[in-house]
């Protein structure tokens, strides 16, 4: 008879591995387009099986807790404009305490750890190309930002003005402008 043996605490990882932070990160992705590939019928039967299996494992308490902490209720008999508000509001307000919860619970290490592998994923599915394509899209820049190829464009630039300059101050002036853009 082969039993599992099951985990000690020195065994479970404390951080989540790349494939975990991977799956939470694309899992609206996914089910978006199952839900684009999917009937409605199939989508619901899952979803009442996921719920009778949360009620088996937490019993009917868990949901009354939850249903205590939400705070915007959608009102049926709006008019769909003042409804799709409302969603955004409430969508806004769980998601917010959603997030002061994992900041509680997870530490800036971590936080770091899962933007820069979302950031890998990101760049191994769609390439360098999207982070171009998203940057050409950004409308608002911070106050000083440069790129490092801008900053060496412009200290090369300010070298070139400092060998061509006619008095020795303009040049020592480009030189201190050349020195502020070290790469």
């Amino acid at each position: 008879m082969n039993k599992r043996r099951s985990k000690s605490a020195a065994e479970i990882p404390t951080e989540p591995t790349r494939r975990t932070i991977a799956s939470r990160e694309n899992g609206g992705l996914g089910g978006e387009a199952r839900a684009n590939r999917n009937d409605g019928v199939v989508l619901q039967e899952w979803s009442s099986r996921g719920g009778k299996k949360v009620l088996q494992k937490y019993g009917r308490q868990y949901f009354v807790a939850l249903r205590k902490k939400r705070k915007h209720y959608p009102s049926f008999w709006k008019s769909p404009i003042t409804l799709r508000r409302q969603r955004s509001i409430t969508n806004g307000e769980n998601g917010r305490c959603g997030g002061l919860e994992r900041t509680r619970l997870y530490s800036p290490e971590h936080f770091r750890e899962w933007g820069r592998l979302g950031g890998m994923a990101t760049r191994a599915r769609h390439g360098t190309e999207f982070f171009r394509e998203i940057r050409k899209m950004r409308e608002y820049y911070p106050k000083g930002y440069m790129t490092r190829k801008t900053k060496a464009r412009l200290r090369e630039e300010a070298l070139q003005q400092a060998k061509t300059s006619p008095t020795f101050a303009i040049a020592e002036l480009w030189r201190a402008v050349a020195k502020d853009w070290d790469p």
